[in-house]
């Protein structure tokens, strides 16, 4: 292939790209309501494309699916450091959504309150979640790259029970996924469930 045949397909490549990148909002939220006992706000988190673009779009199709079309519990509770979710209560979705996505360059800090993927090593993020505790910027050079922030509701993720005070490393999560919300509310009867959960565009956009 001649030189300028090569660079008409690097920039029909890029051009794909980017209209892929369009096609998703810049920014939107999504609401997390819980059944968070004593919290009376629900989780609002503003989500930005460009802090994280792979991750952002993946989750805005994960959010618009039917993965979270029954409860979802937050199955880990490490105090003063994070609350990880992001396992359907359905098994099916869990095999649905398991292929991973490539990790994105970390461009954000993981600060208190924002929300970053959880992995298993270089480019396994699928669906898990976490929300930070605290100031947990020495993630930054692992590869943990924040996509969005909590607006609303910072109160009640810091009220999440903890299912398993006496490990960090939470419920057994190859157990929840495979046998869903039955399973859970079985061993975890206090456990916490995101309830509902949607997309919203009116929602603050961070200073940053």
């Amino acid at each position: 292939m001649s030189n300028s045949n090569s660079l008409l397909v690097v920039i029909f490549f890029l051009t794909i790209v980017n209209g892929l990148a369009q096609s998703y909002p810049e920014t939107y939220c999504i609401r997390f309501d819980t059944d968070v006992k004593g919290a009376s706000n629900p989780i609002i988190i503003n989500i930005t494309q460009k802090w994280a673009p792979l991750g952002a779009n993946h989750l805005f199709d994960v959010i618009n699916s039917q993965f979270y079309h029954v409860p979802s519990a937050f199955f880990r509770v490490v105090p003063k450091f994070v609350v990880q979710f992001g396992i359907s209560g359905d098994p099916a979705q869990n095999k649905l959504w398991d292929k991973p996505i490539m990790d994105d360059p970390v461009l954000m800090s993981n600060t208190v309150g924002t929300l970053s993927y959880a992995t298993a090593g270089p480019n396994t993020r699928t669906t898990q979640l976490f929300i930070n505790y605290i100031d947990n910027s020495r993630l930054d050079p692992l590869g943990f790259a924040p996509l969005g922030i909590v607006t609303t509701g910072l109160d009640t993720a810091n009220a999440i029970f903890n299912p398993t005070p006496g490990s960090s490393d939470g419920v057994d999560q190859n157990q929840y996924s495979t046998k869903g919300n039955p399973w859970i509310r079985l061993n975890y009867p206090q456990i916490n469930f995101i309830t509902k959960t949607s997309i919203t565009y009116n929602c603050p956009v961070p200073s940053n």
